[in-house]
């Protein structure tokens, strides 16, 4: 009985480590997707703002070239696609390296969860080992105890073989 208490007890604290480590691992990979949605979010706000100035800044060249349409209108279109073009490339420079940026650090955070992953395991190895082990003593010195015990019984008492040896006589 008492092996199977240890056994149950083994369980429970296996268990009790595993999730213990799955509530880490869940913590950490709720982490990561809150830390890029947030990054999502910001980085919507910025290309929105930008976008915004861009327009605007179209629209007061577009203002400025209209008075002079017939000699100036090759050169104003030619401008706005610059002015597009240059405003593309430095949102998608920004949004390339905060991407970057946060792609390291989900790199480093898988790190961390496959290091706590290897952890856990190592940790339930271990307490698996102890936990057997020390059933197993149990049970060896059990059986040594009911094998001692059966031996004794079934060796005659000294008193027993002296009566039968009168008997005979």
């Amino acid at each position: 009985m008492k092996f199977l208490d240890h056994l149950n007890d083994a369980v429970k604290d296996v268990k009790e480590l595993a999730k213990s480590k799955a509530s880490v691992v869940k913590d950490l990979t709720a982490d990561a997707a809150q830390d890029i949605k947030v990054l999502v979010k910001e980085k919507a706000e910025d290309v929105k703002a930008k976008s915004a100035d861009a327009a605007q800044d179209i629209k007061v060249l577009v203002k400025e070239k209209a008075g002079d349409v017939k000699a100036k209108s090759a050169d104003a279109a030619h401008e706005v696609n610059e002015l597009v073009k240059a405003k593309s490339a430095v949102v998608a420079k920004d949004l390339e390296v905060t991407l970057k940026e946060k792609a390291e650090e989900l790199k480093q955070k898988a790190k961390e969860v496959k290091d706590i992953t290897a952890d856990a395991a190592k940790d339930i190895t271990e307490t698996v080992k102890e936990k057997s082990a020390g059933a197993a003593k149990e049970i060896r010195e059990k059986v040594a105890e009911t094998t001692e015990a059966k031996e004794k019984a079934e060796e005659p008492s000294e008193e027993s073989v002296t009566e039968s040896e009168k008997k005979a006589e």
